[in-house]
């Protein structure tokens, strides 16, 4: 019996297997696994990516607008609500702002004039930010009140706020022509000490095409007199206001999405508010149409340091004329021309310090000195005298001031104690709609256009 060999021809054979012991592939499925592989890599990227964005996506799309920038009493304001009253402030504001730039633009930059105020707030997005901030959180606390009391407001009321924001009356009272609403400014004080001024906005039609423009301004020839006027029907007033008010809705949907109902929101807020301002009237002063109020007359004078005022007291104490000091070194031009005289005044009008001083003061005597120079640069230290004090008659000027003033207090308060806002909410200032979209010139340009 034989073996068989394998045949062989000396030349070594390949072998089945490389030599890692790995089974050889040819090219091509070696580039199409390495294909396969580049594609889910790539596959797997893509999908991280997704998810990236989709989380992105999700937290500034759902769980960014949800979260409150403030809470009042449990109850949040929303991201999203904040930034669409800011967005339609800053609209609401730029309109105005771009219909003064077009007439009297050294007014947005004249130091003092509210309209510089409203300017300033376009430029700087934060400072509108929390004063629309605080004016929602005074809007959550107010309606607590009311819920708690019982205070509630008609569709009647509400629509009076309306009313009065595009200047219609249904029942006038005499045959009048209506002017456009237009903006009204609480004045700005000189150097005589004063709380901080604020800014009491009249809300005004706004002209809605794509350039701010303002309509001719139409002369009206005054009537003989005895000769009769006539008021258009209320029929077409009403058609008139009800075009006016759809055109501003539609002008503020197109430039910041501000809606019907949101815009009555805010009427619904005014209506609630000037309830409970009275209400509050009543509890605090007794009435909400004060007709009489204590009140001191005051006269100072102000130096810029500690040193000057000693300086004063010590002429003063040497049997120098308080009036005649006032007029010589009182850095205070208004009244200092007068002597020092502040004239009668009730409470809550000066700056704290120097409120305080006053009403603890003796009458005739001479304090001081009293420091508020922390109130700016145009304050400093002042020797002060109250030279009498009496209940006097308000004006009912003064009377709506005195309601105001204590409302004011009482909301600012509360919103001291029962709120408290995210620090974050700087962040989340909306700076949209432009300056340049509303048509209002920038610092460089206004420059330019004096």
């Amino acid at each position: 019996m034989s073996l068989n060999r394998n045949r062989t021809t000396g030349t070594p054979k390949a072998s089945k297997y490389s030599s890692s012991g790995r089974k050889f592939k040819p090219r091509s499925q070696r580039e199409a696994e390495v294909n396969r592989l580049v594609l889910i890599i790539s596959g797997v990227i893509g999908g991280v990516i997704a998810l990236i964005l989709g989380v992105a996506l999700l937290v500034d799309g759902v769980i960014t607008p949800n979260q409150p920038v403030a809470t009042v009493n449990g109850q949040n304001i929303s991201t999203r609500d904040f930034q669409a009253r800011v967005r339609f402030e800053r609209w609401r504001t730029g309109q105005q702002v771009a219909q003064i730039a077009q007439i009297y633009p050294s007014l947005l930059t004249q130091q003092g004039s509210p309209y510089a105020s409203l300017y300033q707030e376009l430029q700087f997005p934060t400072q509108m930010g929390q004063r629309v901030l605080d004016d929602m959180i005074n809007a959550k606390l107010i309606q607590q009140y009311a819920d708690a009391n019982g205070i509630k407001v008609t569709d009647e009321d509400v629509d009076k706020e309306a009313f009065s924001y595009f200047g219609f009356d249904p029942n006038p009272s005499t045959p009048t022509i209506t002017p456009s609403p237009t903006l009204t400014l609480t004045p700005l004080v000189s150097a005589t000490p004063s709380p901080t001024p604020t800014i009491t906005l009249t809300p005004t039609t706004v002209d809605i095409t794509a350039t701010p423009t303002i309509a001719p301004t139409m002369t009206i020839t005054p009537l003989p007199t005895g000769l009769p006027t006539t008021t258009p029907e209320l029929a077409t007033r009403r058609a008139d206001y009800d075009q006016n008010n759809k055109d501003y809705v539609d002008a503020a949907a197109t430039a910041v999405g501000f809606s019907q109902a949101e815009l009555r929101q805010i009427f619904y807020e005014q209506a609630l508010s000037k309830k409970v301002k009275a209400e509050i009237a009543k509890k605090e002063l007794g009435t909400d149409t004060p007709t009489e109020e204590e009140q001191l007359n005051v006269r100072h004078i102000l130096v810029k340091t500690q040193e000057e005022a000693n300086d004063v007291l010590k002429a003063l104490q040497g049997g120098e004329s308080f009036s005649d000091l006032a007029r010589s070194v009182s850095q205070d031009p208004g009244s200092g021309a007068n002597g020092g005289e502040l004239g009668w005044q009730g409470k809550g009008v000066y700056v704290p310090e120097f409120e305080d001083a006053i009403w603890k003061a003796k009458v005739g005597e001479v304090i001081g000195p009293i420091d508020t120079s922390k109130n700016g640069p145009n304050y400093g230290f002042h020797i002060i005298q109250v030279t009498a004090r009496q209940v006097r008659p308000l004006t009912p000027d003064a009377a709506d001031t005195l309601v105001s003033k204590t409302f004011d207090d009482w909301l600012t308060k509360l919103r001291t104690d029962q709120s408290s806002k995210f620090s974050y909410w700087i962040e989340r200032v909306p700076t949209d709609p432009s300056l340049a979209s509303m048509g209002v010139p920038d610092a460089s340009q206004l420059a330019g256009a004096q």
